[in-house]
């Protein structure tokens, strides 16, 4: 079995060892955090859910979110890296848990992957806008949480002792509508900590269902920047999903489909890749998860090969970014 691991502001479906959750805020509020971990099968279902405590009621007790880091922690002296993932529109715990568990199968490779997923309430039910401006309203209510456990992480990063330090690093992927989650989570931060701390070696935007003019300010995407050694953004012209978000929502151009508005005019330690050329139509939204291409080449950046010495992409210098293509080998 494979473990993954969450945090979610979630309904639990019980108050006492929830082995599920819903598609509502937790009753105690959006901002509530629980952390835990999943045992997922061979096929990548859900076995069994674990929900670590919430309060300390023995000495030696831990709150959920230190039971969380301290096994992450072992499992990077060991070696392993860590991919935190934001799943995007219309998805269910039991469906971000199982992608959560295909992210680690397909980005284990040279280096062990864990993965802990935040599972925020994205409901996707009712008539199809209302549903998407439901999950765009409960993306922004749920940024508070997200946060809140980024101020965690850092805090428990902080207090690792030098001579503790481990060699592995903490990714972080955004998808979809989660990109806006991710760009509204640091706002909340800059408002409360000013500087954003460097939590992330990349960070990786995927089909982003944002604006795209939003590398440019600041009260947008562009402090991105500060949270990770390198901020990578896949687009793909033929995401109809997105098309669908800019056309039917009244939306501006998508970051996902089109690029940057002014790519020659981003910030350093972004990159802008181009998978037009190589995701079909049966993945043009999901591309993060189960294009082949696009796998590999998010596993040569997490490998810390240079961007332009990536197989499978040459860079487009009228446009600033690399584009994708097909080697003669796929």
């Amino acid at each position: 079995m494979s473990k993954i691991y969450f945090a979610t502001n979630r309904n639990p479906n019980r108050k006492s060892k929830p082995t599920d959750f819903g598609a509502s805020f937790s009753l105690d509020g959006p901002e509530t955090l629980r952390f835990g971990s999943a045992d997922m099968t061979k096929s990548g279902k859900v076995a069994t859910v674990q929900v670590f405590p919430e309060k300390i009621e023995l000495a030696g007790d831990k709150l959920g979110s230190a039971t969380l880091f301290d096994e992450l922690y072992r499992s990077m002296t060991r070696g392993a890296d860590t991919l935190v993932y934001v799943h995007g529109y219309n998805v269910s715990f039991s469906e971000a848990l199982e992608t959560a568990a295909r992210l680690k199968k397909k980005y284990s490779t040279k280096v062990r992957l864990s993965v802990v997923v935040y599972c925020w309430p994205s409901a996707g039910r009712m008539v199809p806008l209302l549903a998407y401006k439901r999950d765009r309203s409960d993306a922004v209510v749920s940024s508070f949480a997200f946060a809140r456990g980024l101020l965690k992480l850092s805090d428990y990063l902080v207090s690792i002792r030098r001579a503790k330090e481990c060699n592995a690093s903490i990714h972080l992927m955004a998808h979809g509508m989660g990109v806006y989650l991710l760009r509204e989570s640091l706002q909340e931060l800059r408002r409360h900590i000013g500087a954003l701390p460097q939590l992330f070696d990349q960070v990786f935007l995927m089909a982003a269902d944002e604006d795209y003019d939003s590398l440019e300010l600041d009260h947008k995407l562009r402090p991105a920047g500060e949270i990770g050694r390198g901020i990578n953004i896949y687009f793909n012209t033929g995401d109809t999903a997105l098309v669908a978000s800019d056309r039917t929502k009244a939306n501006s151009a998508r970051l996902g489909t089109r690029g940057a508005r002014l790519p020659l005019q981003i910030p350093g330690g972004f990159s802008l890749i181009d998978t037009s050329e190589v995701v079909s139509s049966i993945v043009g939204h999901s591309y993060f998860a189960y294009d082949e291409s696009v796998i590999t080449d998010v596993r040569a950046v997490m490998l810390g090969q240079r961007q332009e010495l990536i197989r499978g992409r040459y860079h487009a210098a009228s446009k600033n970014c690399f584009v994708m293509r097909r080697t003669p080998n796929d």
